[in-house]
C-alpha cells in the first residue's frame, strides 16, 4: 500500500517538472473601430485583473441592422523587428451560420464559445440595437493548442454581406494579447514581532 502512494507521488512530482507551463492569454490593449453608418457610441476598454489577467468591457450601438454577418478573423504574431507578421490564421466566417449552426469552423467554434460567454451575442441573426461584452478574456480552455510566447495581434474585422456583393465594411475589434507564462505571487514572510 506504501509502494502505490509513493508511485502516485513519484508519478505527479514527474508530470509536474516535465509538464508544460501554466501558460496565460493576458489583454494588454484593445482598440475598436466603426463606421458611422452602421453604429455609434462605440467604447472598449481594458480593466486589469491581477498580473494574469485583465478583462475588455465592450459597448457599441448598431443604427442598421445586420442581417448576413461575416468575419474576418486573422491572427499577427510580433517578430524580431517589432513588427507584426501574419501567423497561422486568416479565415471568413459567416457568423450567422455558425451561430444557426450550419456552420462548424473552429476558429468559428472558437469565436462563438468567447462571444456567447461574456456578451449577448448569442441569437441568430439579424442583429440590431446595443452590444456588449462584459468581463471577457481569453480562457486557455478555449484554444486547442498553446500558442508560443510572445506578443499577438487579433484583428476581426466585421462585414456585412460579404457572401453576396458589394459587402459593406461594419467596424472592427483589434486585441492584442500577450502569451505568456503565469506569474506567481510571491509570499510574503511573515514577520513575527515579539
Amino acid at each position: 500500500m506504501h509502494s502505490i502512494y509513493l508511485l502516485l507521488f513519484g508519478s505527479y512530482l514527474f508530470w509536474s517538472v516535465l509538464s508544460e507551463p501554466n501558460i496565460v492569454y493576458k489583454l494588454k490593449n484593445i482598440e475598436c473601430s466603426t463606421v458611422p453608418g452602421f453604429s455609434a457610441n462605440a467604447s472598449c476598454r481594458i480593466r486589469a485583473i491581477n498580473w494574469n489577467k485583465a478583462t475588455a468591457e465592450m459597448d457599441v450601438y448598431l443604427l442598421r441592422t445586420l442581417y448576413n454577418i461575416t468575419i474576418r478573423f486573422q491572427i499577427l504574431k510580433k517578430d524580431y523587428s517589432n513588427q507584426f507578421q501574419p501567423f497561422l490564421v486568416d479565415v471568413i466566417i459567416n457568423m450567422c451560420d455558425a451561430l444557426s449552426r450550419r456552420n462548424f469552423l473552429p476558429y468559428g467554434l472558437i469565436i462563438l464559445k468567447i462571444s456567447r460567454t461574456f456578451s449577448n451575442f448569442n441569437h441568430s441573426c439579424p442583429y440590431r440595437g446595443h452590444l456588449m461584452a462584459r468581463g471577457a478574456y481569453l480562457n486557455e480552455s478555449f484554444f486547442p493548442n498553446v500558442f508560443p510566447l510572445g506578443f499577438y495581434k487579433l484583428n476581426t474585422t466585421i462585414m456585412e454581406s460579404y457572401i453576396t456583393p458589394p459587402s459593406a465594411h461594419v467596424g472592427g475589434i483589434v486585441w492584442y494579447v500577450q502569451v505568456m507564462q503565469a506569474i506567481q505571487p510571491k509570499k510574503k514572510p511573515n514577520r513575527d514581532l515579539y
